[in-house]
């Protein structure tokens, strides 16, 4: 009788390639004795198969360490060197977008080392009346000891970061080869993809950015380790797991997610079940409920209060999250496959919300459905691409749920890990096509030398890694400096309200430095003796009015921009309260700077900054008309700043010495007053 064949086990082939359709034909086996390699080929070394205990066996394959899996250095040390050189130009970079509030205006920060002990009990956007629930203060203590010693010398924190990021590029080249032993060439090519990648401009250029760098590179260092306890059995590799997931967590909450990495990992690549890969987790899930706990008794709260606002949470006040998800997740393929343009925001109204009658919503939904289905098909298969995918829509998920939960904007730095399951998916594609020989030999044919089988997929990929390479450095020029950098997203985001305001503030800048230069030779030569002769007299005049055009003509740019961000936003409180900033300070009209911090006000009531530059016009109203009801209103307009942001320095600084000037502390007035002048 005829025997049955015996279908071929999961672990049977190896993770990105497919199982042959075509019988192959019997071969006589060799003894272990006569056995030896050809020389001068080489040879990829197998998946080692699962163990599985005879009949009587009580050790289960989770008791049997992997067999250890040996790493090859120059790969890593390509990956490493890469990822610094890469990010070389940002090195004399200064502060820029979100750095501002990370570093120079983070009061705990500036203190240095002996802040720290604020910063972990505060919350991330603590100095900017936000109530976000972030708590990541690995970064934030890394800023705080390079004040301690370098003081605010930007410099440092990019090299730093690109320092940072080059580790990550030694530790996932690492990681990559323990997971397909024997296949260096596609462990590093899915390493450079990572690594060359532009979309991580806005993490590696920007020095906010280095929450992500953390976050990813323990992530990466706690799959690393509990891969090595998976090959030594060794507890301290635990250990160093559970402590590589602690510091991710204090850079980011996101970071969670990776508990999906490390059984995906084990059933993928250590070829354990899925019920022996979830057992596992039971270290890790008691790492992230301390840790929780910890949030929880630091800032008294797990989620925060995202704020009521169009420019960055549209979507949930035009209820369409979960349209707009979907067609967030068309951009972000987008951007993985061709990362151009790259645009640092893409707040309200870049990306018109999702709909029913919205042909990219359809599209983004089909795509899910698509994608989830191959994912599934791919954990079945255990295939390389699905690999792939599942990490790309675990690392996605805080991305995707920004905008699912709490209607958030779109932004490149949600897809930083993301890039690794892009690279798995596009060499396994590759590797697919191109690569048509087998790495075994016969009678008839020789197996030819590893580089030659893949000189087509490395041709390609130097091809790709030089066009993301070029793509990245001169993405990096954007990020030297705010001008540079909102200036850089006008022409492909012109419908970003945030975007207008943050161009038309650069121009107040720019407007105040030349107001400031008149009046600072308006000074010098007043202060003459005896007095200043006609010839200098004209000649400061000259120099005076020559600064107060630039200012003009730069304060009518702002007022522009500002108006454009209002058409597109019209209830945008802080444009309003850039305007006001405008006649306040460049284009002096009192009457104008009222209303429109009064615009402000009704557009943004928990706006601190308005309320303070209000008290101020109407202190110095006050006491050069000797007027105290002005006075009274200046009290007023502090307390209130103090009411909306206990956090505001400058509206306490104001009221106290107002208060110990004129003995004034005003909490209430009546309208008749406040609507008087």
């Amino acid at each position: 009788m005829a025997k049955k064949k015996q279908p071929a086990g999961p672990g049977s082939e190896r993770p990105g390639q497919d199982r042959p359709n075509r019988p192959t034909t019997p071969k006589p086996a060799l003894t272990p004795t006569n056995s030896r390699p050809i020389p001068g080929r080489t040879t990829e070394t197998p998946v080692r198969p699962t163990v599985r205990p005879t009949a009587g066996q009580s050790a289960s394959t989770s008791d049997i360490p992997l067999a250890t899996r040996p790493v090859v250095w120059w790969p890593l040390a390509v990956l490493a060197l890469l990822g610094f050189v890469l990010y070389a130009n940002t090195f004399g970079h200064q502060y820029a977008l979100d750095d501002i509030a990370a570093v120079s205006q983070n009061l705990f920060v500036k203190k240095g080392l002996s802040g720290i002990p604020d910063l972990m009990r505060t919350e991330f956007w603590h100095f900017s009346n936000i109530s976000l629930g972030y708590y990541r203060p690995l970064s934030l203590i890394t800023f705080a000891i390079e004040q301690e010693y370098f003081k605010d010398d930007p410099n440092i924190s990019h090299v730093i970061n690109a320092g940072l990021y080059a580790l990550t590029g030694l530790v996932i080249g690492a990681l990559l080869q323990k997971w397909l032993p024997g296949q260096t060439i596609i462990a590093f090519l899915i390493g450079l993809v990572f690594i060359a990648h532009p979309i991580h401009t806005e993490i590696v250029a920007n020095i906010k950015g280095r929450d992500e760098i953390l976050s990813f590179l323990f992530i990466s260092l706690m799959l690393l380790s509990y891969w090595r306890y998976l090959e030594t059995k060794q507890s301290g590799w635990i250990v160093g797991a559970c402590a590589s997931l602690y510091l991710a967590f204090l850079s980011k909450e996101s970071s969670i997610v990776s508990l999906g990495l490390i059984p995906a990992m084990q059933y993928w690549f250590a070829r354990r079940n899925v019920w022996q890969s979830l057992i596992s987790l039971w270290p890790f899930l008691i790492v992230a409920a301390l840790f929780f706990y910890q949030k929880q008794k630091m800032i008294g709260t797990l989620s925060g209060t995202p704020p009521v606002d169009w420019a960055n949470y549209p979507y949930a006040i035009e209820k369409s999250q979960k349209s707009t998800t979907f067609k967030f997740l068309l951009y972000y393929i987008r951007l993985l496959v061709l990362p151009h343009p790259l645009v640092y925001d893409y707040s309200y109204n870049v990306i018109p919300s999702g709909s029913k009658g919205d042909w990219m919503t359809w599209a983004g939904f089909f795509t899910f459905v698509g994608l989830i289905w191959l994912t599934w098909k791919g954990f079945v298969k255990r295939t390389l691409w699905g690999f792939g995918l599942f990490w790309f829509f675990v690392t996605m998920t805080p991305g995707l749920g920004f905008i699912w939960l709490r209607g958030g904007i779109f932004a490149e730095r949600f897809a930083y890990a993301a890039v690794m399951g892009f690279g798995f998916v596009l060499i396994w594609a590759l590797q697919k096509l191109l690569v048509k020989e087998s790495a075994t030999s016969t009678e008839e044919q020789p197996a030819k030398p590893v580089f030659a089988r893949y000189a087509p997929v490395l041709g390609i990929m130097a091809v790709v890694a030089g066009l993301y390479s070029f793509k990245t450095v001169e993405r990096n020029r954007d990020w030297e400096n705010n001008f540079v950098l909102f200036n850089s997203a006008l022409p492909y985001a012109p419908n970003s309200c945030q975007v207008q305001r943050h161009v038309a503030n650069e121009w107040i800048e720019k407007g105040l430095k030349d107001r400031n230069k008149a009046d600072s030779i308006a000074n010098v030569t007043n202060a003459i003796k005896p007095k200043p002769s006609p010839e200098q007299i004209k000649k400061a005049q000259t120099l005076i009015d020559s600064n107060i055009a630039h200012a003009n003509v730069h304060g009518r740019w702002a007022l522009d921009h500002l108006q454009q961000s209002t058409r597109i936003y019209p209830n945008f409180g802080e444009a309003y309260f850039s305007m006001a900033y405008v006649f306040q300070k460049i284009t002096p009209n009192v009457d104008s700077a009222k209303y429109y911090y009064k615009q402000t006000i009704r557009a943004a009531n928990a706006y601190a900054p308005a309320y303070n530059n209000l008290g101020v016009i109407y202190q110095g109203e006050g006491i050069a008309q000797n007027n105290a009801q002005k006075l009274q209103l200046a009290s007023y307009y502090y307390n209130r700043s103090m009411v909306v942001n206990p956090a505001y320095v400058d509206g306490q600084n104001n009221r106290n010495n107002l208060m110990k000037a004129t003995g004034l502390d005003v909490k209430f007035l009546p309208d008749s007053i406040l609507n008087k002048y």
